[in-house]
């Protein structure tokens, strides 16, 4: 067992050193001219996925602008702020039963978002329909699209403004198969990223106080 937690460890780190550090440097950018210009940055994702677009929103909504014991609230805040296509059951079996669950998150889109807005886009495959959706409504709107994905010369990718991707081997460790391969060590990514962007806004902020 000891080999395979040393096994993880070492693929994990593989995948996340694949990520180009330009090009997560250029989504941390994104995130903080977001702030500057008040706009809003929009999440989706599918299952496991969810719950690090959960993360990301309530970090974004809350670390950067908050004291460090977290007691008061530390600098004023504009409008920036993130929102969860994910979140809401009614609109997601709402549009499902009345589109089609592709259109869960593009028809969110089409009332809720604005010209310079970000979508964040995450899907392990670079495929999944309702993402691609989410893409082609973001496009038309004037958004910047950054998707995180593991596949290669995906249908996301020409959409995508920007793409966070991992391009490391296959992983041995068990429990990922098939089109899941390496999906572990890209939720962990997803969240190094995450938690990146979030701390380096924070940094923004309190030096501009």
């Amino acid at each position: 067992m000891k080999d395979k937690i040393d096994l993880y460890k070492q693929e994990s780190s593989t995948a996340f050193n694949s990520i180009p550090t330009d090009e997560i440097t250029k989504f941390v950018n994104l995130i903080i001219k977001a702030y500057i210009k008040q706009n809003k940055v929009f999440a989706c994702g599918n299952g496991g996925n969810v719950a690090s677009v959960q993360n990301l929103v309530l970090d974004l909504n809350m670390h950067p602008f908050v004291s460090e014991d977290k007691s008061s609230r530390n600098v004023e805040r504009n409008k920036f702020h993130a929102i969860s296509l994910c979140d809401s059951g009614a609109a997601i079996t709402g549009i499902t039963n009345d589109l089609g669950f592709e259109f869960i998150f593009s028809e969110q889109l089409k009332f809720q978002a604005s010209r310079g807005d970000i979508l964040f886009a995450l899907s392990g495959s670079g495929n999944s329909k309702n993402i691609i959706e989410a893409l082609k409504v973001a496009k038309k709107i004037g958004m910047l699209c950054v998707v995180m994905t593991r596949g290669i010369d995906t249908k996301a990718d020409e959409y995508a403004d920007l793409v966070l991707r991992i391009t490391s081997p296959p992983s041995e460790f068990p429990g990922q198969t098939g089109g899941n391969n390496n999906n572990f060590h890209y939720e962990d990514c997803v969240s190094k990223i995450s938690h990146i962007a979030v701390g380096l806004l924070k940094e923004y902020v309190s030096n501009e106080s």
